[in-house]
């Protein structure tokens, strides 16, 4: 039963970071950052110019910070809220479940399948 927890603790994760947007998010705030160090490096604008653009990037940047920092908290809380119920329920105990996420061959088996399922949803 702790290996099915771990498993939902797993793929519960995966599936609300998924659900959540956060890999896009993720990647807005690099293309973001990136866009803000090339206006930094723009010297055909005046600094009130590139005040006015970093401001606007600096306010978005920090909007995507808490989305993303919300969204993985939630994406680790909400599952692990569930096993620590099912604890309380004593269906699964909470602390099993933790110790089989934190052995070597419970993490490199999900790495391994993890690899495996990015690299079957990408294709050739």
């Amino acid at each position: 039963m702790a290996l099915a927890g771990a498993i939902f603790l797993v793929v519960g994760f995966l599936a609300l970071v998924r659900m959540f947007g956060l890999v896009r998010r993720s990647g807005e705030a690099f293309d973001l950052a990136r866009a803000s160090l090339a206006v930094l490096r723009n010297s055909s604008l005046d600094d009130a110019a590139k005040e006015s653009a970093l401001q606007s990037h600096a306010t978005r940047l920090f909007s995507l910070f808490f989305l993303l920092t919300a969204g993985a908290g939630l994406a680790l809380a909400l599952p692990a809220g569930i096993i620590w119920i099912l604890d309380v329920l004593q269906v699964v105990s909470l602390h099993a479940v933790l110790d089989v996420t934190l052995s070597w061959q419970f993490l490199l088996g999900s790495t391994l399948v993890g690899i495996a399922a990015w690299r079957f949803t990408r294709g050739p």
